[in-house]
């Protein structure tokens, strides 16, 4: 992937379980105010991303792109010495994709493709600044769940944890709205730091995680500056990326890739947020489209993976849906992507909105 890493990609797919409610605190003691990520503290560890997502012919299967990262079990590494110093590495089977930032320098880096992406930062950039900066760490993560704190979320506190061999409380959000398929969030707070150890997030009616992001050891000492410097290794191909790229510009699956720049936004509030992307190929489209790309002879082409999902048609038109206990998705056949934590009725309705 080009301009966004998979570490980027992952938080997109977790912003859109946890998405799009703003606005509303707990009064006294909240959870936003138990909850710290960083100022000049520091932070570093190996975190566990655990996601599910279930094998249709071949399409959780794959090692790269989103629908690899949404299934199975992967490893990262996060580095955090304040605001202008990060570093987060995705380790997986084929090999390693870093971010570096470093100040106004930003390098990633892929060493499966052997490609670097050089960025140079605005003056006074900071922590969220630019979007390529991936935020899969379990601070990030908890963040984004605290944002669905309003009058549709219930709040409590659960006993103790052990997280990372550090004592942690749990915070438990809960959906009232019956359509989400979020059944709760709990997040592990580190009880001497406030730094979120782990977020888990479950299916409705499961006691089975859907998504887990946790620290595995974590220390809160500042790391050293050589982790947040990097040189790209003799003879790689470096690119000059820009300040701003809110989309992914890579192929969420070796064979299926996006037209031009996509279109994105939300319908709905809460929980129940629906995602609509435009600017996809059609299912016609994709289905003349034969090959598998980046010569990995274990990918199937994008039209026979969507053909293996189930055909659905209604007053909004027709296409392919994919469920799991967490996430449902509705391709369309004039080129529209649905996706929520909901019930697939509500991914038609929005479909119906033209």
């Amino acid at each position: 992937m080009s301009r966004w890493t998979l570490a980027s990609v992952t938080a997109s797919a977790l912003a859109l379980t946890l998405s799009a409610c703003s606005g509303g605190t707990l009064g006294g003691p909240s959870a936003n105010n138990q909850t710290g990520a960083g100022g000049d503290s520091g932070a570093a560890g190996p975190i566990k991303i655990g996601q599910e997502l279930p094998d249709i012919g071949g399409l959780g299967s794959s090692g790269t792109g989103l629908v690899g990262l949404l299934s199975g079990s992967h490893t990262a590494r996060v580095w955090y010495a304040g605001e202008n110093k990060q570093r987060v590495a995705l380790l997986d089977q084929l090999g390693e994709q870093d971010v570096f930032r470093n100040g106004r320098e930003l390098w990633q880096w892929n060493s499966d493709t052997r490609t670097a992406t050089h960025t140079t930062l605005p003056a006074g950039a900071n922590l969220t600044s630019p979007a390529q900066l991936p935020t899969l760490n379990p601070s990030q993560a908890a963040q984004q769940a605290l944002a669905l704190i309003d009058p549709s979320t219930n709040v409590r506190t659960d006993r103790n944890a052990v997280v990372a061999g550090r004592s942690a409380y749990v915070l438990v959000l809960t959906p009232k709205d019956g359509r989400s398929r979020v059944g709760s969030v709990r997040i592990s707070v580190d009880g001497k730091t406030m730094v979120p150890l782990g977020v888990q997030v479950y299916p409705r009616g499961s006691q089975r995680t859907a998504i887990d992001i946790s620290f595995t050891r974590f220390s809160d000492a500042i790391p050293s500056d050589d982790n947040f410097t990097w040189t790209p290794p003799a003879g790689v191909t470096v690119k000059q990326g820009d300040t701003d790229s809110p989309a992914p510009k890579g192929p969420i699956h070796p064979g299926l890739r996006l037209t031009g720049t996509p279109d994105y936004t939300t319908i709905g509030t809460g929980w129940t947020t629906v995602a609509k992307l435009t600017g996809v190929p059609s299912l016609a489209a994709l289905g003349a489209s034969n090959g598998a790309s980046n010569g990995n002879p274990t990918s199937k082409p994008a039209g026979a993976l969507l053909g293996a999902l189930p055909a659905v048609h209604g007053s909004w038109g027709s296409g392919r849906l994919f469920q799991s206990s967490l996430l449902t998705a509705l391709f369309t056949s004039d080129g529209r992507v649905f996706v929520g934590a909901v019930d697939p009725q509500l991914l038609y309705q929005a479909a119906a909105v033209k």
